[in-house]
């Protein structure tokens, strides 16, 4: 990848620092959102967030790894966290959804930036839009009060 250099690589790790970021926020409000969570489904919806913070501490190391692939230093910093305290699932659900949405357009902003022009990053950002999306769509159904008609 180090020879892909047919694309602007200071946007493109300028994205993937963004994205690296955003990743370790989410490790920490997700660990967080698990501690939060009470009452009878307690168990299956902890676990869920314990799975999606180990998640996102995949998705920031590649993000790191491909930035020194690219022949760069990955930034150290965190996004802001969220500064909010939730009493329901419901609440927490939809602050993870907004964040998840911002993370898929951050996969975005990468793909439009090497479409067509890196293999190897169009591949990690298609894979991780689709990743991300899908943890939305999750979330959606979570919040659902009843079967969709």
């Amino acid at each position: 990848m180090a020879r892909e250099r047919n694309f602007d690589v200071g946007a493109a790790v300028k994205t993937l620092n963004k994205i690296l970021e955003m990743e370790l926020a989410t490790v920490v409000y997700y660990t967080h959102y698990a501690f939060m969570i009470y009452g009878h489904a307690r168990i299956p919806i902890r676990s869920w967030f314990d799975q999606q913070a180990t998640e996102s501490l995949t998705h920031a190391r590649e993000a790191g790894d491909l930035i020194v692939h690219l022949g760069r230093r990955p930034q150290m910093g965190i996004a802001p966290l969220p500064k909010t305290h939730h009493n329901t699932i419901d609440e927490i659900l939809t602050e993870a959804v907004e964040r998840e949405e911002n993370g898929v357009q951050l996969y975005r902003d990468l793909l439009d930036l090497i479409k067509d022009k890196s293999p190897v990053l169009e591949e990690y950002a298609t894979r991780l839009i689709a990743a991300e999306a899908t943890h939305v769509s999750e979330m959606h159904l979570m919040l659902m009060r009843s079967a969709p008609q």
